[in-house]
């Protein structure tokens, strides 16, 4: 019997840029999954003194992205920024939230589980 050498470390880019981009499709579906069940808030209010005291319906809605860090190997799905900062306080309902959580990323990821895994497994 003989014996075959074979070096995939030639490869491992092709393969690691294969895999993150079957990442971000699945964080997208999982963005797309967050967007449909955040709750919309119908205060509207200008900013008082400070810009993130500013409220406006749809801002947190607007805030969900994808994000891929530049030169890592690590995709997030984000919600909330400086002036949509309550994203926290939505999800888990902390800091004395008025009507209690009103979670839309876990149930996200949860409700995507199966397509997130095909997509990740083959693309």
């Amino acid at each position: 019997m003989s014996r075959i050498n074979i070096d995939l470390t030639k490869y491992d880019a092709e393969f690691l840029k294969t895999a993150m981009s079957r990442v971000e499709n699945a964080a997208d579906v999982i963005r797309d999954a967050a967007k449909s069940r955040c709750v919309v808030g119908a205060i509207t209010r200008p900013a008082k003194g400070q810009f993130w005291t500013e409220r406006s319906p749809g801002a947190m809605k607007a805030t969900i992205r994808v994000v891929r860090k530049e030169g890592k190997n690590n995709v997030l799905v984000i919600a909330g920024n400086k002036k949509t900062w309550w994203a926290t306080q939505m999800e888990y309902g902390r800091g004395g939230w008025k009507g209690g959580a009103k979670p839309f990323m876990r149930p996200a990821i949860a409700a995507t589980k199966g397509k997130v895994s095909s997509i990740i497994e083959g693309g």
